[in-house]
């Protein structure tokens, strides 16, 4: 039995960690521009005006051995960008992060991120000293579903987007705080016992 409780709960905390956003990291996507309206960026919508694109950039970029998505696109016009709905539960506390390179100094780029339509960072931008990515990290109340968004909003300038994540943020259930009561209290006993 003490096994068995000991395994549940080394695997009880790994569930509730799990990534919501399917091709966070763009590796499921072939090199390319996607136009406005496309489904076919895995688990993505490609949002914007018409004659726009997104493009999912090569692992040479940057020297990244990871693709990442350029929100500007071929178009080169502010505006375009993706968005995905996820499953959640309803005023549960979730937690986001992602990566966001801009071009540092020389190009000024930006990117919006939504949630449910709600602007929560405005022209969000790499690190300017050195070029580098930057990662971003909000939480947020969840409604049953929620759709997140990424917008390039200078137009022409790079504004690159990598490593989506959205995950659960950790609370113990009533369940699982029962679990661990009964054990502590049987190991008390126990002890008593002994």
């Amino acid at each position: 039995m003490k096994r068995i409780l000991i395994a549940f709960l080394a695997v009880a905390p790994l569930a509730a960690h799990a990534n919501l956003i399917k091709n966070g990291n763009f590796e499921s996507s072939a090199v390319g521009s996607y136009a406005v309206g496309s489904s076919l960026l895995s688990g993505w919508k490609v949002i914007g005006n018409a004659r726009q694109n997104v493009y999912v950039t090569g692992d040479w970029y940057l020297g990244q051995r990871t693709k990442m998505l350029d929100l500007s696109g071929t178009s080169d016009s502010a505006g375009s960008g993706v968005e995905q709905t996820i499953a959640t539960v309803a005023g549960r506390k979730y937690d986001i992060s992602f990566n966001v390179y801009t071009g540092g100094l020389s190009f000024n780029g930006g990117v919006d991120f939504k949630i449910n339509g709600l602007l929560i960072g405005a022209k969000l931008q790499g690190e300017e000293i050195g070029n580098t990515i930057k990662t971003y990290k909000y939480s947020f109340l969840a409604t049953s579903t929620t759709t997140v968004s990424f917008q390039d909003v200078t137009g022409g300038y790079v504004s690159h987007l990598d490593n989506v994540s959205v995950t659960a943020a950790p609370v113990p259930e009533p369940a699982t705080m029962a679990i661990l009561s009964m054990g502590a209290l049987a190991l008390i006993r126990r002890r008593k016992n002994a």
